[in-house]
């Protein structure tokens, strides 16, 4: 069943991938919240195969992602980037103090762009002394939308498919 959904995510151009992409600019950070398993990193996959620019992609649930980020000083940040201008870090829910670590990188580097994912409980102002107030956008992302679904599926599919789980 997980190749299968998997292999759905992998086709179907999800509404948000456009979205995020418009807004991932300089000296913001785009968060990118839902649901355990509904897609996020699929989705981080294929936004980063559309993006242009250089971009270091980090794993939050990886210890050595913790221990990086655990030095805050924006020499540090800077060399670890060297020159990517976007930083993506998935899992950033499980890095600690993960929003006084995206405040200081946002402010200190210039042109950064970052993109983090987080479980739909990840409330980025949870994890920072002040929120991130002007300096964030956030999508949340839900199961596929029928616009979504109609990219494989006909009409008469999806209506069946919809009262099969009792949507319709």
């Amino acid at each position: 069943m997980r190749q299968l959904s998997d292999a759905i995510m992998t086709i179907l151009d999800r509404v948000l991938e456009k979205q995020i992409l418009q807004k991932l600019s300089a000296n913001k950070v785009v968060v990118l919240l839902g649901a355990r398993r509904i897609g996020k990193t699929v989705l981080l996959t294929q936004v980063m195969g559309q993006l242009d620019s250089p971009y270091l992609f980090l794993n939050g649930e990886d210890f050595e992602t913790i221990e990086l980020l655990e030095r805050r000083s924006i020499q540090h940040y800077i060399s670890i980037l060297g020159d990517r201008n976007i930083l993506i870090i998935d899992e950033a829910q499980k890095v600690p103090e993960i929003g006084k670590i995206l405040k200081l990188i946002v402010d200190g580097i210039k042109g950064i762009k970052i993109l983090v994912t987080g479980s739909s409980a990840f409330d980025i102002s949870k994890f920072t002394g002040e929120p991130l107030t002007g300096r964030k956008k956030t999508f949340y992302m839900f199961p596929l939308s029928e616009r979504e679904l109609s990219q494989i599926e006909g009409p008469v599919e999806q209506r069946a498919n919809l009262r099969e789980i009792g949507l319709w």
